[in-house]
């Protein structure tokens, strides 16, 4: 049997060749399609929570907006330093999130906020210029054993109050029965006048703060009068705080070198 002749013709060949590109055309089409079908199928697989039944989850910033950052930031003080917020006041809370953890909830309170502790006001007792006058005599003393004639007694007061200057005198009188009679004095000083605790430790004494100079010099003092000296302590003690309620003692004598008598006893009681 003999095959039939095939003779293409022109317009055949440009038919075929249509159909070809067509063929060409949508062979890249359904390709194209299969590779954004399966970027879009694997971005899908790659976000948790997209599918069915799987739970969404909100994404929170890990920190802050610039804008919530700074309306929480601290103001700034006119020295460059941030100021912190004002003593008793309270800090605002965030609404939907756990507050804020503080350094200071490990390390305990910061420097700032810790109170300072202060000693006590230290300071030294004023200076305390003797003053001498000469008095009527009214004390009955008994008559110093080294001075014939003489006597000398305490005539401050017995008890005083912390913080309130107190003034503190001796006197040393000239037995009315005696006449007139003269004293000498070592130095410009002339006297001793003390206050002693318990352990006769000097917590204050008359002339303290003012400087004396060695001078020998006699005084003559009439029969039935008294030299009267006098201090003012105001209650600090030697070591410059305010001596402590308590009892202390007078200590008393006459710098001269015609007697070496000191005499302790008289009492004094510092209050509050």
């Amino acid at each position: 049997m003999t095959e039939p002749l095939f003779v293409p013709t022109e317009a055949g060949a440009r038919d075929v060749r249509r159909r070809a590109r067509r063929r060409r055309r949508r062979q890249v089409a359904l390709a194209a399609a299969a590779v954004a079908a399966i970027a879009v199928s694997g971005s899908l697989l790659a976000l948790p929570g997209v599918g069915s039944g799987a739970d969404r989850l909100s994404v929170v910033p890990a920190s802050p907006s610039p804008r919530a950052a700074a309306s929480h930031a601290p103001q700034a003080s006119p020295s460059g330093r941030p100021s912190a917020p004002p003593q008793g006041q309270p800090q605002a809370k965030h609404d939907g999130g756990a507050p804020a953890t503080s350094a200071t909830f490990f390390n305990g309170p910061a420097p700032q906020d810790s109170p300072t502790p202060t000693a006590p006001a230290r300071r030294h007792s004023a200076p305390s210029p003797i003053t001498r006058t000469t008095v009527a005599f009214t004390s009955q003393c008994d008559a110093t054993n080294d001075l014939a004639g003489w006597c000398q007694v305490y005539s401050g007061p017995a008890s005083a109050r912390r913080k309130h200057p107190v003034t503190l005198s001796t006197e040393l009188c000239r037995l009315p029965v005696a006449g007139d009679g003269q004293i000498t004095f070592a130095d410009t000083r002339e006297v001793l006048l003390e206050v002693d605790t318990n352990t006769g430790t000097p917590a204050w004494r008359a002339g303290q703060g003012v400087k004396n100079r060695q001078h020998e010099h006699t005084v003559t003092v009439r029969g039935g009068t008294c030299l009267r000296w006098a201090a003012t302590w105001d209650t600090i003690g030697a070591d410059g705080f305010y001596a402590p309620p308590g009892d202390y003692f007078i200590g008393y004598g006459i710098d001269s070198p015609q007697t070496s008598s000191v005499t302790s006893g008289d009492a004094l009681r510092l209050t509050d």
